[in-house]
This record gives C-alpha cells, sequence and structure tokens, in this order.
C-alpha cells in the first residue's frame, strides 16, 4: 500500500488556469481518507504553497523552490532550509546579465530582480506571489542588504532553446557547486547543491518514517525527474515533457482532464 503521495502544483496538480479542480481536490481527500499523505513539492515559493494548503485546508508537508525548503501547512518555522553556496552567486548574475537575461532571485520571504521591462519576467510573475520587487541593480542590492547567504533560488525566464543555450555558458565549477534544472519549458533554476525534488522527498518521508518504496510521485517538468526516479511509482502527466515520460511506470492524463485525480483513483 502506498502511505504518500508528492504532487508537483503547474502543470499537474493545477489546471490551464492555474487552479485546482474540483475532481483533483476531491481526489486528495479521497487518499487522504484512506490513509494516504499527500504532500506538494514545487519550484514555487512558500508563500504560496502555503497560503494553497491553506485555502484547502490541507494540513501536510510541503517543499518549495524545489525543496530548498521543507515545511507544514500551520508551521512557523520551516523544517528545514538550504540556500545556495554564497561563493558564485555573482559569477552567475554575472553570466546572465551580460548575456541579456533578467535573473529573479528568491529569499525565503522577498523575491527581487532588475527594474526593467522584459517581458518573460512579466510572463513568469503570473506564477509568482509575492510581487516581485524591481530593483536598480541585482547584485548591489544583495550587497547593501547583507543577502548573499540568504538567497535559496535564482531563476531565468525564456524560451526554451534559449535557456539551453545560456545553460551551456555556466562553467563547469558553477555547474558541479549548483543544482540547475527546468521547473516550466520556459524557467530555468538554479538551487543549492544536491537540492532537488528527489532530496526533498526523501526528507519529507525521513520525517513522516515512511519508506521512499511507499510512495507515488506526479509531475509534468523536468524538476520533477528526481522525485520520480526514487518514488515507489513514478506518475508523467500527459501534458509532461517528452524526456519526462521516457523512464516512468504510468503516464496519465492531462491537467486540463483532471490527470491527477485519474492516477490518484487509479492506484490509492
Amino acid at each position: 500500500m502506498y502511505k504518500l503521495i508528492a504532487l508537483d502544483m503547474d502543470g499537474t496538480t493545477f489546471n490551464e488556469e492555474h487552479e485546482i479542480s474540483n475532481e483533483v481536490k476531491d481526489s486528495l481527500f479521497y487518499a487522504i481518507s484512506k490513509g494516504v499523505k499527500i504532500a506538494f513539492i514545487s519550484g514555487r515559493e512558500e508563500f504560496t504553497v502555503k497560503e494553497i494548503l491553506k485555502k484547502l485546508e490541507l494540513d501536510t508537508y510541503y517543499g518549495a523552490l524545489n525543496g530548498s525548503l521543507i515545511s507544514t501547512t500551520y508551521s512557523e518555522v520551516p523544517k528545514f532550509v538550504k540556500s545556495l553556496e554564497k561563493k558564485y552567486i555573482f559569477d552567475i548574475l554575472d553570466i546572465v546579465e551580460s548575456n541579456g537575461f533578467s535573473p529573479i532571485v528568491f529569499l525565503e520571504d522577498l523575491i527581487f530582480t532588475k527594474d526593467s521591462n522584459d517581458e518573460y519576467v512579466e510572463i513568469i510573475s503570473k506564477f509568482i506571489s509575492p510581487k516581485i520587487l524591481r530593483v536598480k541593480d541585482i547584485k548591489e542590492y544583495i550587497k547593501n542588504n547583507n543577502l548573499e547567504e540568504k538567497v535559496l533560488k535564482i531563476g531565468i525566464c525564456h524560451e526554451y532553446d534559449v535557456l539551453r543555450g545560456l545553460e551551456e555558458k555556466f562553467t563547469d565549477t558553477i555547474k558541479s557547486e549548483y543544482t540547475i534544472s527546468f521547473s516550466l519549458p520556459f524557467f530555468v533554476e538554479l538551487m543549492a547543491k544536491d537540492t532537488d525534488k528527489g532530496s526533498c522527498l526523501k526528507e519529507i518521508c525521513r520525517l513522516n518514517n515512511i519508506d521512499l518504496s511507499e510512495t507515488i510521485a506526479i509531475g509534468d517538468g523536468e524538476n520533477d525527474i528526481p522525485m520520480l526516479n526514487i518514488c515507489g511509482l513514478s506518475v508523467a502527466m500527459g501534458n509532461a515533457m517528452e524526456n519526462v515520460k521516457k523512464n516512468v511506470d504510468y503516464i496519465t492524463d492531462t491537467n486540463k482532464n483532471d490527470g491527477v485525480a485519474k492516477a490518484i483513483r487509479k492506484f490509492v
């Protein structure tokens, strides 16, 4: 019997209107009624994840910013926080900005980017809450406010192929010191080394005394692959990126057609 279901949010639990349908919502509480725990593991910031869980009246564990932060719905203090190694943060920002991109910097309680008219920042801002703060100079803002050790994630929004080109410009040192992955086809993220949804699922299982073999993970993006690779039953959404679908145990319907609910009803 499965004891925990780990769910991605955007493109998975959320439909195309960025909402959780009644069918998916009902399936979550159906699983809970059967003794199965639900955990959200998302690339989204903590504030959004926590608010969603409160609206659902779902008291459970969650991982925000791809596992950089782990907590529960009503906890005042996170159970786990892992920030980026500060040594190369400014090198990363230099590479991103010198190539014409606008990096978005995520802290535990603050998100900021350069004050520009970047259309791609406007696109990703629809997925982000609270509102992104605009600053004159990102590096100076970090220095002046002593934020070097508080950065949890750096994100860049653009077309997928363009971001692949940017990824190739990161040095081998940066690639070895940080985790780089796509949470959406148009959003690439850098987190602390060994921080991903797989490590997040492991920690949530440890905190709940659940074996990984007793878990189901459902996702659609490249950043979901680490948790899909280690769970007991891996499920890709019908709308998942093709490289996500390659090595999963089961492919469910799309997020538009309540794929999460169909998977839960099938396996719980």
